[in-house]
């Protein structure tokens, strides 16, 4: 199975110094922020710098490339004044992915701040038709699944069933498995049932084709326990036998793969890398039964 792998690497230096680092780590798709994740402000990227970085991914062959949007957005949120700026920053991350010749934007949804699941998601959906409506690029937005920690929303499938049925027969809309969140939130993908029966029921709320990427990551906290923190692939609560499964799925093991595994250490990264390259490759999977 030919699995596309890489990171999400660091812009710090300029988006060249970002092909770089993905070459340095063999990737063949990479993720990155285009403005500093931890702050309103817009980014400004120049365009020589913009034609710079399509032209080096293209001679490096990193495709596709995915733009996260920065950790303050809350689209959720019972602040009116957040939800607004909230909805300027996809919108900005959308049109800088554009730009780039990104192939999708990855938001986190947010918390809806104690009011209650429904009205969560009834914000959401209001928030993603305003971004739609004022985004002319179809640059597809991918949800991604959350650990369900507070009261934050998207860590179950019928959530974000809601509001993709919200958005039928939208192709801008799509969903991103975060492995450790899922397990994180209680979905067992340590065993072949358990990933069937993740997989059915994500494909029953979601419907065939949502799921564009996987943020491949163990996870430090066990199996429901709402803890969002990322752990070195094989290493963590999840395993080595469950990105076995997954690399080896038939629809996981076709998706791109972004390792946000901890620091950024070049020789953990080579490991993480050849760790999942190694559970997919073609030998392995062809004998292995699929899930």
């Amino acid at each position: 199975m030919d699995m596309k792998a890489g990171f999400h690497v660091s812009i710090s230096g300029g988006l060249s110094r970002a092909v770089d680092r993905a070459v340095e780590r063999g990737c063949d798709t990479m993720q990155v922020f285009v403005s500093n994740p931890r702050g309103w402000k817009n980014s400004h990227i120049l365009r020589s710098d913009i034609d710079t970085f399509r032209i080096r991914c293209e001679e490096e062959g990193i495709s596709p490339v995915f733009v996260h949007t920065i950790y303050l957005i809350n689209l959720a949120s019972p602040s009116i004044e957040v939800r607004e700026r909230s909805v300027d920053a996809l919108v900005m991350n959308v049109q800088a992915a554009a730009a780039l010749g990104s192939s999708a934007v990855v938001p986190h949804l947010g918390s809806h701040g104690g009011d209650g699941e429904e009205l969560g998601i009834e914000r959401i959906i209001k928030a993603l038709e305003a971004v739609f409506s004022r985004c002319e690029d179809p640059v597809p937005i991918l949800l991604e699944t959350t650990a369900g920690s507070g009261s934050g929303v998207g860590h179950r499938f019928p959530q974000l069933g809601v509001i993709a049925g919200a958005f039928p027969d939208d192709g801008r809309l799509g969903v991103c498995l975060d492995t450790c969140h899922a397990f994180a939130a209680g979905y067992d993908l340590r065993t072949k049932q358990g990933l069937k029966e993740t997989m059915g029921e994500m494909e029953r709320e979601l419907g065939a084709g949502r799921l564009k990427l996987v943020h491949a990551n163990d996870s430090k906290g066990g199996l429901g326990s709402r803890l969002d923190r990322h752990e070195h692939i094989g290493e963590g609560k999840l395993g080595m036998e469950a990105f076995a499964l997954m690399a080896c799925h038939p629809v996981l093991g076709g998706l791109p793969w972004i390792l946000e595994t901890p620091g950024m250490s070049l020789d953990r990264d080579l490991e993480n890398i050849r760790r999942v390259r190694r559970l997919a490759c073609e030998e392995r999977c062809s004998g292995a039964k699929r899930v």
